[in-house]
């Protein structure tokens, strides 16, 4: 398994996405709306990786707009779109913006646009829950 880390452009929020295929192979999407165009965000996911998520306490923020269904995480303190996440099933599930936690496996590739519009709520669960993947997020203390 391979892992690759990043952060926030502050440093608060670190990343670890735990991968069974080359990061070459992974999906690299640019979702359309207008929140994700405004960050610049590249995301990927995959259900057989996982990401781990480790902020120092509140240090996130959790937004929500649209159909109010997914928790977009944000750096409280530089900014930074980092995650998308979802419950579903009793599992937390995630996305990750590579380009917000630079994570330079990915540089180079022109994420495929993608446009979900013209999904029903339905829809749009179903393909989060094949795509995405398990999500651990973890709060953590400040060290003495």
């Amino acid at each position: 398994m391979t892992q690759l880390t990043g952060q926030c452009h502050c440093g608060a929020v670190q990343v670890v996405l735990e991968l069974v295929y080359p990061p070459s192979i992974l999906p690299l999407r640019a979702c359309q709306c207008g929140f994700c165009r405004a960050h610049g965000a590249a995301t990927t996911s995959h259900p057989e990786s996982h990401l781990h998520i480790e902020a120092a306490p509140g240090a996130l923020s959790h937004y929500r707009f649209g159909r109010r269904a997914v928790d977009f995480l944000i750096c409280r303190t530089c900014g930074v779109y980092v995650a998308s996440t979802i419950e579903a099933d009793g599992e937390r599930l995630a996305t990750l913006n590579v380009n917000g936690v630079g994570i330079q496996d990915f540089a180079g590739r022109t994420p495929e646009p993608a446009d979900y519009d013209h999904e029903t709520d339905d829809e749009r669960l179903v393909r989060r829950q094949a795509r995405w993947m398990p999500l651990i997020l973890v709060e953590t203390q400040p060290s003495a």
